[in-house]
C-alpha cells in the first residue's frame, strides 16, 4: 500500500483544518447564537442564559453537537500542533499487545493535538464499506475530558481526567463527500494498561445512538475499535518514546514589499511532528536480514 509523504501529510491536516471551518462556519450560519454559547462550552459551564439553546429536540441536539465540534477546534488552535505516525511502525504496533501508559498520555507534551491517520486502503473490503455506510476518517482530533466525560477541556487543564477524540472525515453520498465528525471518551484511570484493553473499554462504555444513522452497529463498532487503535498508539508512543520524534515548524509565508510577514492563517500549523522513523528503519532493516 502506498503511503503518504510528509508533505502530503502535512498538506492533508491542513485541508481538514479548513473543512472543519467550513463546517463550524455552516454551523453559525444555520444557528448564530452559537457563538454566544461557545464560550460556556469551553468554560464547562452547564448553566446558559434561557433562550439560547432551541427549544426543539432535532435543533437542540445538532446545535449543541455543532457547538462541540468548534470548542474541540478552538482547543486545537490554541497550539495547531499535528502529529503523525509512520505507517509502517503503526501497522507493526496495532498488531503487538503493546502497553498505553497512562502517565505517558497524561504527561504528553503536546497538546490537544491532531492525529493523521494512515492512508485508506480502498481494496480493503471494510474501508469500501465505510465509504459510503460510515465514512473514512482522515484525522483525529484530541482533547481532554472532566466532569465523567461529560465537559470538555484542554489537555494542560488540571480538571483532565480522561481523552477526548473526535474523528473528522467524509462519507460518500449521492451528492458527494459530506464531512463528519465522531466523539468518544477514551478512560484514563489506573497507571496503566494496553491499547487494546482502552479500545475495548472505550467502545463497551461508547453510546450507539440512533443519530449515527448506522444501522449495523457491530460494523460500526469494528470501525470504532480500527481506529481508535490507531489514535492511541499515536498519542502513547509519542508521550513514551519523545526522542523518536522529528519536529517541523513550517514558516510563516511572506508576502508584500520588503517580504512583510502576513499574520498567520486560522489553518496554519504550527508543529508537525514525525513520530516512529528511527524504530521503523530499526524494525526494516530486522526484517530485511532476517528475510
Amino acid at each position: 500500500m502506498e503511503q503518504r509523504t510528509d508533505r502530503e501529510t502535512l498538506d492533508l491536516a491542513r485541508e481538514m483544518v479548513k473543512a472543519m471551518q467550513t463546517h463550524i462556519q455552516g454551523g453559525v450560519s444555520r444557528y448564530p447564537e452559537l457563538r454566544t454559547l461557545l464560550p460556556y462550552v469551553m468554560a464547562g459551564i452547564k448553566q446558559v442564559p434561557n433562550g439560547l439553546i432551541p427549544a426543539n429536540p432535532a435543533d437542540r441536539r445538532e446545535m449543541l453537537a455543532m457547538c462541540r465540534d468548534a470548542a474541540i477546534h478552538e482547543l486545537w488552535r490554541g497550539d495547531k500542533q499535528v502529529l503523525s505516525m509512520d505507517e509502517y511502525l503503526l501497522t507493526a504496533l496495532s498488531e503487538s499487545p503493546a502497553e498505553m501508559p497512562k502517565a505517558a498520555v497524561r504527561g504528553l507534551q503536546y497538546r490537544n493535538p491532531l492525529v493523521v491517520l494512515t492512508t485508506p486502503d480502498f481494496s480493503d473490503e471494510d474501508t469500501q464499506y465505510y465509504r459510503q455506510q460510515i465514512g473514512i476518517p482522515f484525522v483525529a482530533h484530541t482533547f481532554g475530558r472532566w466532569d465523567n466525560g461529560q465537559l470538555l477541556c484542554s489537555m494542560s487543564d488540571d480538571r483532565f481526567e480522561d481523552l477526548g477524540v473526535m474523528f473528522v472525515g467524509y462519507i460518500s453520498t449521492p451528492q458527494g463527500l459530506v464531512l463528519q465528525t465522531l466523539r468518544c471518551t477514551v478512560p484514563l484511570d489506573g497507571k496503566s494498561t494496553t491499547v487494546a484493553e482502552a479500545v475495548a473499554r472505550t467502545v463497551s462504555g461508547f453510546h450507539f445512538s440512533d443519530d449515527l444513522g448506522e444501522q449495523d452497529i457491530s460494523r460500526l463498532a469494528t470501525w470504532l475499535r480500527r481506529y481508535l487503535t490507531q489514535v492511541l498508539h499515536t498519542v502513547s508512543y509519542a508521550g513514551s518514546n519523545p526522542e523518536d520524534a522529528e519536529v517541523y515548524r513550517p514558516p510563516t509565508r511572506t508576502v508584500g514589499k520588503g517580504k512583510k510577514a502576513r499574520r498567520p492563517r486560522r489553518e496554519d500549523v504550527t508543529e508537525f511532528v514525525k513520530l516512529g522513523a528511527r524504530l521503523s528503519r530499526e524494525l526494516r532493516e530486522l526484517r530485511e536480514s532476517e528475510g
